[in-house]
Protein backbone atom coordinates (compact mmCIF):
# COMPACT_ATOMS: atom_id res chain seq x y z
CA UNK A 1 0.00 0.00 0.00
CA UNK A 2 1.42 3.36 -1.04
CA UNK A 3 1.27 6.24 1.36
CA UNK A 4 0.48 9.69 0.00
CA UNK A 5 3.50 11.82 -0.91
CA UNK A 6 2.28 14.96 0.75
CA UNK A 7 1.02 14.15 4.19
CA UNK A 8 0.13 17.04 6.49
CA UNK A 9 3.16 16.26 8.67
CA UNK A 10 5.50 16.22 5.69
CA UNK A 11 4.17 19.58 4.41
CA UNK A 12 4.43 21.02 7.92
CA UNK A 13 8.00 19.79 8.28
CA UNK A 14 8.94 21.40 4.93
CA UNK A 15 7.34 24.68 6.02
CA UNK A 16 9.24 24.48 9.31
CA UNK A 17 12.50 23.74 7.49
CA UNK A 18 11.88 26.81 5.31
CA UNK A 19 11.20 28.94 8.39
CA UNK A 20 14.37 27.58 9.95
CA UNK A 21 16.45 28.46 6.87
CA UNK A 22 14.98 31.96 6.61
CA UNK A 23 15.49 32.50 10.35
CA UNK A 24 19.15 31.50 10.19
CA UNK A 25 19.66 33.82 7.21
CA UNK A 26 17.96 36.73 9.03
CA UNK A 27 20.02 35.99 12.14
CA UNK A 28 23.24 36.23 10.12
CA UNK A 29 22.20 39.47 8.38
CA UNK A 30 20.96 41.26 11.52
CA UNK A 31 23.88 39.99 13.62
CA UNK A 32 26.24 41.32 10.95
CA UNK A 33 24.62 44.74 11.18
CA UNK A 34 24.85 44.78 15.00
CA UNK A 35 28.29 43.18 15.23
CA UNK A 36 30.31 46.34 15.83
CA UNK A 37 31.52 46.32 19.43
CA UNK A 38 33.20 49.03 21.49
CA UNK A 39 36.60 47.73 22.67
CA UNK A 40 38.25 50.85 24.05
CA UNK A 41 37.86 54.56 24.77
CA UNK A 42 40.51 57.26 25.07
CA UNK A 43 39.54 60.58 26.62
CA UNK A 44 41.70 63.68 26.23
CA UNK A 45 41.19 67.06 27.89
CA UNK A 46 41.21 69.66 25.11
CA UNK A 47 42.15 72.45 27.53
CA UNK A 48 44.13 71.00 30.47
CA UNK A 49 43.96 74.34 32.33
CA UNK A 50 40.19 73.89 32.67
CA UNK A 51 40.29 70.36 34.09
CA UNK A 52 38.39 70.08 37.35
CA UNK A 53 40.49 70.09 40.50
CA UNK A 54 39.68 68.58 43.87
CA UNK A 55 38.36 71.28 46.19
CA UNK A 56 40.83 72.66 48.70
CA UNK A 57 39.42 72.08 52.16
CA UNK A 58 40.96 73.66 55.24
CA UNK A 59 42.46 71.28 57.80
CA UNK A 60 42.31 68.36 55.33
CA UNK A 61 45.55 66.75 54.22
CA UNK A 62 45.37 66.63 50.43
CA UNK A 63 48.08 64.90 48.47
CA UNK A 64 46.72 65.50 45.00
CA UNK A 65 44.37 68.03 43.46
CA UNK A 66 44.09 66.27 40.10
CA UNK A 67 40.69 64.88 39.10
CA UNK A 68 39.52 61.31 39.59
CA UNK A 69 37.95 60.40 36.25
CA UNK A 70 35.40 57.59 36.00
CA UNK A 71 33.95 56.30 32.74
CA UNK A 72 30.68 54.38 32.47
CA UNK A 73 28.76 52.85 29.58
CA UNK A 74 25.04 53.55 29.83
CA UNK A 75 23.25 50.76 27.97
CA UNK A 76 19.81 51.09 26.43
CA UNK A 77 18.37 48.10 28.29
CA UNK A 78 20.83 46.46 30.67
CA UNK A 79 21.83 49.32 32.97
CA UNK A 80 25.29 50.79 33.39
CA UNK A 81 28.74 49.23 33.04
CA UNK A 82 31.40 51.03 35.09
CA UNK A 83 34.77 50.85 33.38
CA UNK A 84 36.73 52.08 36.37
CA UNK A 85 38.28 55.20 37.85
CA UNK A 86 41.61 56.83 37.04
CA UNK A 87 42.44 58.52 40.37
CA UNK A 88 44.52 61.70 40.64
CA UNK A 89 45.22 61.77 36.90
CA UNK A 90 45.19 64.49 34.28
CA UNK A 91 43.53 63.78 30.94
CA UNK A 92 45.84 66.21 29.13
CA UNK A 93 47.78 63.39 27.44
CA UNK A 94 44.79 61.08 27.20
CA UNK A 95 43.35 58.42 29.47
CA UNK A 96 42.55 55.01 28.03
CA UNK A 97 39.93 52.50 29.18
CA UNK A 98 40.13 49.02 27.66
CA UNK A 99 36.89 47.03 27.41
CA UNK A 100 37.61 43.31 27.82
CA UNK A 101 34.15 42.13 26.76
CA UNK A 102 33.16 44.29 23.76
CA UNK A 103 29.76 45.97 24.03
CA UNK A 104 27.57 46.29 20.95
CA UNK A 105 27.55 49.91 19.78
CA UNK A 106 23.86 49.46 18.92
CA UNK A 107 23.19 48.70 22.62
CA UNK A 108 24.99 51.80 24.00
CA UNK A 109 22.83 54.80 24.90
CA UNK A 110 25.81 56.94 25.95
CA UNK A 111 29.22 57.12 27.60
CA UNK A 112 29.31 59.14 30.82
CA UNK A 113 32.49 60.76 32.14
CA UNK A 114 32.32 61.82 35.77
CA UNK A 115 34.75 63.42 38.17
CA UNK A 116 34.61 61.29 41.31
CA UNK A 117 34.69 63.21 44.54
CA UNK A 118 34.11 62.15 48.13
CA UNK A 119 31.62 64.98 48.56
CA UNK A 120 29.87 65.31 45.18
CA UNK A 121 30.57 63.54 41.89
CA UNK A 122 30.01 65.68 38.82
CA UNK A 123 29.09 64.53 35.33
CA UNK A 124 31.63 66.21 33.07
CA UNK A 125 30.39 64.96 29.70
CA UNK A 126 27.97 62.45 28.25
CA UNK A 127 28.29 61.43 24.61
CA UNK A 128 26.82 58.99 22.14
CA UNK A 129 29.15 56.64 20.29
CA UNK A 130 29.13 58.09 16.78
CA UNK A 131 32.00 57.99 14.33
CA UNK A 132 35.61 57.68 15.47
CA UNK A 133 35.63 60.55 17.95
CA UNK A 134 33.36 63.10 19.58
CA UNK A 135 34.22 66.41 21.31
CA UNK A 136 32.02 67.39 24.25
CA UNK A 137 32.46 69.88 27.14
CA UNK A 138 36.21 70.25 26.60
CA UNK A 139 36.96 66.53 26.18
CA UNK A 140 37.66 64.42 23.12
CA UNK A 141 36.31 60.86 23.22
CA UNK A 142 38.10 58.52 20.77
CA UNK A 143 36.44 55.17 20.19
CA UNK A 144 38.03 51.84 19.34
CA UNK A 145 35.56 49.53 17.62
CA UNK A 146 35.82 46.03 16.26
CA UNK A 147 33.48 43.64 14.48
CA UNK A 148 32.69 40.54 16.49
CA UNK A 149 30.44 37.58 15.72
CA UNK A 150 29.77 37.08 19.44
CA UNK A 151 28.69 40.70 19.91
CA UNK A 152 26.41 40.51 16.87
CA UNK A 153 24.71 37.28 17.90
CA UNK A 154 24.24 38.48 21.49
CA UNK A 155 22.81 41.81 20.31
CA UNK A 156 20.55 40.05 17.81
CA UNK A 157 18.95 37.74 20.37
CA UNK A 158 18.19 40.68 22.68
CA UNK A 159 15.88 42.20 20.06
CA UNK A 160 12.18 41.26 19.84
CA UNK A 161 12.67 39.80 16.36
CA UNK A 162 15.62 37.79 17.65
CA UNK A 163 13.50 36.32 20.44
CA UNK A 164 10.67 35.58 17.97
CA UNK A 165 13.08 33.84 15.59
CA UNK A 166 14.62 31.86 18.43
CA UNK A 167 11.15 30.68 19.48
CA UNK A 168 10.25 29.84 15.87
CA UNK A 169 13.49 27.89 15.39
CA UNK A 170 12.91 25.85 18.54
CA UNK A 171 9.33 25.09 17.51
CA UNK A 172 10.39 24.25 13.94
CA UNK A 173 13.08 21.85 15.16
CA UNK A 174 10.58 20.18 17.50
CA UNK A 175 8.03 19.77 14.67
CA UNK A 176 10.70 18.33 12.35
CA UNK A 177 11.82 15.87 15.03
CA UNK A 178 8.29 14.77 15.90
CA UNK A 179 7.23 14.48 12.26
CA UNK A 180 9.95 11.85 11.73
CA UNK A 181 8.69 9.65 14.56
Amino acid sequence: MNSPRFTPWRVTSWICAGILAISVLLCIVIAGIKSVGLTGVTITALDPANEPKDPVLPLVNQHEALPDYELAIVRKTDGTIRLGTKPDTSAAKGLHWQIDDPVSVADIASLRLTEQDKIVSDVLAEVQVRGRSVDENGYRFEFEKQRSVGVGVEAFFKTPIGLAILTAVVLAVLVIIFSQI
